[in-house]
């Protein structure tokens, strides 16, 4: 153990509180998540069309949506689309998944 700073009489005997350890873990765990990019109108407005379209022609679609460590992707069918809840239902045979609006980060025909 290299003794580098200051007060060597103090150097080794240094510790972290318990309480303090779990914000520092808390502190690098939010440095590491996934922040989505923004987007540009014209895109949003191209997420909505192809997931509309795939919910009326019955075809599934893979969407892609921000989780906490990076993004995802996920193929289904549209089951179900909630304006107010602002929310989009897929399903992939006994799979469901529910993704928030303000998630999706992109979309793809099939």
């Amino acid at each position: 153990m290299a003794l580098e700073r200051g007060n060597k009489l103090w150097e080794g005997h240094r510790m972290i509180l318990p309480e303090h350890e779990a914000k520092l873990g808390q502190e690098r765990q939010r440095e590491e998540e996934y922040r989505p990019p923004l987007l540009a109108e014209d895109v949003l407005q191209e997420i909505s069309r192809l997931i509309e379209r795939s919910q009326l022609e019955e075809q599934p679609i893979e969407v892609t949506y921000a989780s906490t460590y990076g993004p995802q992707k996920y193929i289904g069918y549209v089951m179900r689309i909630d304006p107010v809840g602002r929310w989009l239902l897929l399903q992939n045979g006994e799979d469901k998944e529910l993704i928030p609006f303000s998630k999706i980060i992109g979309a793809e025909e099939l």
